[in-house]
């Protein structure tokens, strides 16, 4: 809803293999994931959407409560441009990313 109620225009997925699916489907210009879903964490999403070429340079968010090193690590390794804390949300921030990672 931050986002829509930004003028984004935002397409849901129910999970990992959903999500996965659609991006392999249209060409988004940003994703934002969170890490935790079923039957395909946000790492392995993320590792399989920039594996196509539809999405190789598309930006990809991740925002997730997992706050340790590791899991940040993960989350860039994987091809996230960008990885957002819950426990540090503020949407502010959220939409400066998607500004600055979209060129706006």
């Amino acid at each position: 809803s931050i986002l829509e109620s930004h003028g984004y225009e935002v397409t849901l997925a129910t999970d990992g293999v959903d999500g996965f699916k659609k991006a392999s489907e249209f060409a988004y210009d940003l994703i934002v994931s969170d890490v935790d879903m079923p039957n395909l964490d946000g790492f392995a999403m993320t590792k399989r959407i920039r594996s196509t070429d539809m999405h190789a340079h598309t930006p990809i968010i991740i925002v997730t409560a997992r706050d340790s090193q590791a899991d940040m690590k993960k989350g860039i390794t994987s091809g996230a441009n960008a990885y957002i804390v819950k426990g540090d949300f503020d949407k502010n921030n959220l939409l400066e990313t998607i500004e600055n990672l979209l060129g706006m």
